[in-house]
């Protein structure tokens, strides 16, 4: 089937399917934005820390040991003594480069794990499909996108160089090594800095592009939906989520219809049927709500609360309930009861309060 066909957005089902099988929204470029720029971030704040780090490395490498006899302070003593200090810089830099990869693709598609996308696909290997992904238009936008990055890296390291030109010229007559060091870090951190928030920019538009791609790669035919449905009408827990969803509107229509009822024929509280009678437009009083246990005592305490009267009759209140639906005429062999219980109504409201 031709893409042509599939004109119509893909249902919530669909959606969820490609969900568990990891088809989901998700942009690289947002990830690596954001791990880049809280590392980064992170590094220069804990720029003392490290700069403490690596001098005491420095100091033990240059000074102590090689003041010390090797056979005196033993191999593993200086491996433990070096390890440490190493494990201290590069370790809390690793940890959170990982955790906010983690968190950035966390914040784009929520909690997931799929394992259909680990799984080999022969599909994969299909030349035409391969030269048809080379000129798709997100092959091309891919293409747009890198161009865009090395022009904007271009523009903000010509930015950060011609901003500080005249502190760079002053280094050259500097003596002081460390200095100059530090002052190139700055810039550094500055360009990455700037860098960052740039990609960050050009990541949503990555995101946009991806959702785009992915909702016109979802897209399903009428057959499709057809079938869908079809599935779907034929799932157990669908169905009886169906059944429960059409007796909540069924049992608040009756609840809205009982204030609008004459009186109310219950036994005693275990059936409760509400009817209404209009001599103008009616033939004969009709139904308006009925039900067993909890529903019946909802019906009651709805009338009550209404000043509709409730009248005791069981006889009269189960022939209602198993023989008379909702909104339907009463049958002709309740009649002479439900007129009887239409006079004691009338005279019950004739009477002064």
């Amino acid at each position: 089937m031709g893409d042509e066909d599939k004109q119509f957005d893909a249902t919530p089902r669909k959606l969820e399917q490609a969900r568990k099988e990891g088809q989901v929204v998700k942009s690289k470029d947002f990830s690596t934005a954001i791990s880049l720029l809280v590392l980064f971030t992170a590094i220069n704040g804990l720029a003392p820390f490290i700069w403490q780090q690596i001098t005491q490395l420095f100091v033990l490498l240059y000074e102590q040991i090689p003041n010390a006899h090797l056979d005196t302070v033993g191999l593993p003593y200086i491996l433990t003594m070096t390890l440490i200090p190493t494990i201290l810089i590069i370790g809390p830099i690793l940890f959170l480069a990982w955790l906010m990869a983690i968190l950035a693709d966390f914040i784009q598609v929520g909690p997931l794990v799929a394992t259909a996308p680990l799984m080999p696909k022969l599909d994969k290997l299909n030349p035409t499909k391969y030269f048809k992904n080379i000129m798709s238009v997100k092959t091309m936008f891919e293409l747009v996108k890198n161009i865009l990055k090395v022009l904007i890296l271009g523009f903000i390291g010509w930015s950060v160089y011609s901003a500080h030109l005249a502190d760079i010229l002053r280094l050259a007559s500097i003596d002081n090594n460390f200095a100059v060091m530090m002052e190139f870090g700055k810039l550094i951190v500055e360009f990455i800095f700037k860098a960052c928030l740039a990609f960050l920019v050009i990541s949503a538009a990555d995101y946009g592009m991806t959702k785009w791609k992915f909702l016109k790669d979802q897209k399903m035919s009428f057959k499709e939906i057809k079938d869908e449905y079809k599935n779907t009408e034929g799932d157990p827990n669908v169905k009886a989520a169906l059944r429960q969803r059409r007796m909540q509107m069924l049992q608040k229509g009756m609840m809205d219809a009982v204030p609008e009822s004459d009186f109310v024929v219950r036994n005693p509280i275990h059936v409760a049927c509400a009817l209404k009678y209009d001599q103008k437009e009616m033939e004969c009083p009709v139904l308006t709500a009925k039900g067993t246990e909890m529903i019946a005592r909802k019906i009651i305490a709805i009338a009550e609360e209404h000043n509709i009267p409730v009248i005791d009759n069981p006889p009269v209140a189960r022939a209602l309930y198993r023989i008379v639906d909702v909104n339907q005429y009463i049958p002709p062999e309740l009649y002479k009861a439900i007129a009887e219980i239409l006079i004691f109504v009338y005279n019950l409201k004739k009477k002064p309060n």
